[in-house]
């Protein structure tokens, strides 16, 4: 078989084996898990303070398990993500959340601040995967003309921790004490792992294709799975003749667990570059969120939960934002495919035809994403530089609100959309380059938020936020550079990675000649 007829083969193949509605449930399952770390962190923040009177520390230290806490959460994913690529999403799943669980039963029952600072790494060493996992889902079930919209409901999930984080944070702290956060975390993680062990599939494009719908291994299998196995065996379970086996593992090298596998992300130039714009876009976000927790309550004498209906503004824009400029993204990714004459198919059936990687390799994806990043990014920069300003001039309090909105939409949907491409780079390892990304954003807002009020006072607020803004200018055309030269970076790389056709072709053959001798002895 030539490569035409192969692949003229595997373009009549769905993309995915699941249903329209069971992608939704899985989307929806995998955005859930991403609350998590992030409403970890907001969550957490109105206890501050009395949490240092609880431990009778000062507001730097109960500071530092903020701080601990990011720095664990930009470094677990490297570790769990590299294994989820390997040996499927459900085991690496289970095990953060069951991480995640036992740490808020001990953040509950603890009463020391040592135990306090230990036990907030191991809950972020458990819950920090889950958004790079989620961005694997996406990629597991979700074509690259679909990616977009499945990729921008995780989005959603994360910006609606960020908004409801502090609020139910204070009403917990308020009228239940700070213990309740925990014990609130630990029913919401149990119950989440109780209906993901029983329902969710495994995912993994490395562990079930479309010819192998159903794991083999009983504990990659759900609980859901495991009963309907024992009674029929479906079509798309059907064994592979051991021969074949045999003669494919011995042409396929199995990739080894690398726990430093994301650092090397960072070697492609063109992810680099989207990487840098990711950790600026959310680090914007972080400043601003946490400016306004530091600031608005004196500006504009809010109590805490005013304070904390604050946040809903840039939260609810993030939300709208993840789901439109997804949408948006997968609209333009077809407009563009059309145009290229039937280099890549698509349909918006269940049964979507997917490109092949090979395919995608010839197709403009930098362009298809940054021509509604970029726009974007222009906005959030205008929007930014200004916002200090208003501060600066005690402005009503909607003025900084609505200029909120604006950023935070249009930042979470530069997020969005460069995540995306971020996995078109490296299709194979979505979970790993979104942990790499991960790692950039979360240590950039640690750092920004801890460097933030020495900022401000030494420059002030206008010229604290429009340091930030021309930051972000002065980056930009590297992003610009990526929409002209990404795809040949991107064609450039890939040709090297490839293995010699000679030496693939030998392998072939002295596989083929040692199961015919097999064969010939057996009989």
């Amino acid at each position: 078989m030539n490569d035409s007829q192969r692949e003229d083969r595997h373009a009549d193949r769905p993309y995915s084996h699941f249903s329209k509605y069971e992608r939704v449930f899985i989307i929806a399952m995998a955005a859930l898990a991403s609350l998590m770390s992030p409403i970890s962190s907001q969550i957490y923040y109105p206890a501050l303070p009395v949490l240092a009177d609880h431990y009778q520390v000062s507001d730097t230290l109960i500071n530092l398990s903020v701080t601990v806490y990011m720095i664990i959460q930009g470094l677990a994913p490297s570790f769990m993500s590299s294994f989820a690529d390997i040996s499927g999403r459900r085991p690496v799943y289970i095990t953060c959340f069951l991480i995640y669980a036992a740490a808020n039963v001990g953040l509950a029952l603890q009463d020391t601040y040592p135990a306090l600072m230990v036990l907030r790494c191991i809950q972020s060493a458990g819950s920090s995967a889950t958004t790079s996992l989620g961005y694997g889902v996406a990629a597991d079930i979700a074509s690259p003309s679909q990616r977009g919209k499945y990729m921008g409901l995780i989005t959603t999930g994360l910006m609606t921790a960020l908004s409801l984080g502090p609020i139910l944070g204070g009403i917990l702290v308020q009228w239940l004490g700070w213990r309740s956060i925990f014990w609130f975390l630990l029913i919401l993680s149990g119950s989440y792992l109780l209906i993901y062990t029983t329902t969710m599939p495994e995912t993994s494009r490395k562990v079930v294709t479309d010819r192998h719908r159903v794991p083999r291994s009983w504990w990659r299998k759900s609980l859901v799975q495991q009963f309907t196995s024992r009674h029929h065996d479906p079509p798309t379970s059907i064994d592979v003749p051991a021969h074949r086996v045999q003669a494919q593992s011995s042409t396929t090298k199995k990739p080894g667990f690398n726990p430093l596998q994301s650092l090397k992300i960072f070697r492609d130039k063109a992810a680099s570059i989207v990487i840098l714009h990711i950790g600026l876009a959310y680090a914007l976000q972080i400043a601003i969120m946490t400016n306004m927790a530091n600031t608005f309550g004196q500006l504009y004498h809010l109590n805490t939960f005013k304070l904390g209906l604050c946040f809903l503004p840039i939260g609810i824009a993030g939300c709208t934002s993840s789901m439109l400029t997804g949408i948006f993204t997968d609209l333009n990714y077809r407009r563009i495919a059309r145009r290229m004459e039937g280099t890549i198919a698509t349909t918006t059936t269940t049964t979507t035809t997917a490109p092949l990687f090979s395919e995608i390799s010839d197709f403009p994806v930098e362009k298809v994403r940054l021509q509604v990043a970029l726009p974007l990014l222009g906005v959030v920069i205008l929007g930014v530089i200004p916002y200090g300003w208003v501060l600066s001039q005690n402005m009503p309090l909607y003025v900084p609100l609505i200029l909120q909105g604006v950023i935070g939409f249009c930042a979470t949907g530069c997020v969005n959309i460069l995540s995306a491409l971020l996995v078109d780079f490296f299709p194979e390892q979505p979970s790993t380059a979104s942990a790499a990304a991960n790692l950039v954003r979360c240590w950039l807002g640690a750092v920004l938020a801890a460097v933030l009020q020495f900022l401000i006072s030494g420059m002030g607020r206008g010229w604290c936020f429009t340091f930030f803004g021309l930051v972000v200018l002065v980056a930009s055309p590297l992003l610009c550079a990526t929409y002209w030269r990404g795809m040949k970076w991107r064609t450039k790389r890939m040709n090297q990675a490839k293995p010699d056709e000679g030496t693939r072709l030998a392998e072939r053959e002295h596989c083929a000649t040692a199961t015919g001798s097999k064969n010939g002895s057996e009989s």
